[in-house]
């Protein structure tokens, strides 16, 4: 007799025993909060997850956790290619700011200083080379729409690297699509008014943070799909 029943070895013992060990040792992996506030995670509309995302360890799954690796094993990839095609990087020590009294950093991915000749790029060195690794959905929604509609966080990031670097030439941006492994590459202009609006914006976040006070959620209801994303729902709602 054929057995039609179609095998589900996501619910076998061996699986969901490993994979509950690894939740494990995650979840109980020391992260203290950084003395300072990163450039990466200014940006987001809502301050109070700015908060939660500088001093208080984020609920993530570890799956979720590698989803961030894979962004940083891809950025290496991307790199050598870069090199292999003629891209020259300023040293690493080059790449770092620190402003406010310390009190706000930021570590650029990159800073190209040379770079091959490619009729129709419009590269001035030296400028900022970031580079971020996704989903296709979101691969797709920035090659379509930029990315002020859906990622405008990530605008602030290279405004600031941008101005506190003292790097203003455009920007040269890349997305590695992880399901396809496409890359996608655009310059983002300098933004003198993002950059100081945002700085003005992280001293306040610090102050606040360092003083106690919760600044206010961007949205108003848990059931708001933006908060729903959040790594910090319970948390802030609670």
């Amino acid at each position: 007799m054929l057995n039609l029943n179609r095998a589900n070895l996501s619910t076998e013992l061996v699986n969901t025993t490993i994979n509950t060990a690894i939740e494990r040792a995650v979840a109980t992996a020391a992260e203290l909060p950084r003395p300072y506030l990163g450039a990466s995670i200014v940006g987001h509309e809502c301050l109070r997850r700015i908060q939660f995302d500088w001093w208080c360890k984020p609920e993530l799954a570890a799956r979720t956790r590698e989803i961030f690796d894979r962004g940083h094993y891809f950025e290496e990839r991307t790199r050598r290619h870069f090199v292999e095609i003629g891209f020259k990087f300023a040293p690493s020590e080059a790449l770092t700011f620190s402003a406010l009294n310390g009190t706000l950093r930021g570590h650029a991915d990159g800073i190209l200083i040379h770079g091959p000749d490619l009729p129709g790029a419009y590269l001035i060195y030296p400028l900022i080379w970031e580079h971020k690794c996704l989903n296709a959905k979101g691969w797709k929604e920035i090659e379509r729409d930029g990315l002020g509609k859906k990622y405008p966080h990530y605008l602030v990031q290279v405004a600031l690297y941008q101005a506190y670097l003292n790097v203003t030439n455009p920007a040269l941006f890349t997305v590695l699509n992880a399901d396809t492994c496409e890359w996608l590459h655009f310059l983002v202009p300098f933004d003198a008014e993002l950059a100081q609006l945002w700085s003005d914006r992280a001293l306040n976040i610090i102050e606040a943070t360092r003083a106690g006070e919760l600044l206010p959620r961007a949205y108003d209801s848990p059931s708001d799909w933006r908060c729903k994303m959040c790594p910090h729902k319970e948390r802030c709602w609670r």
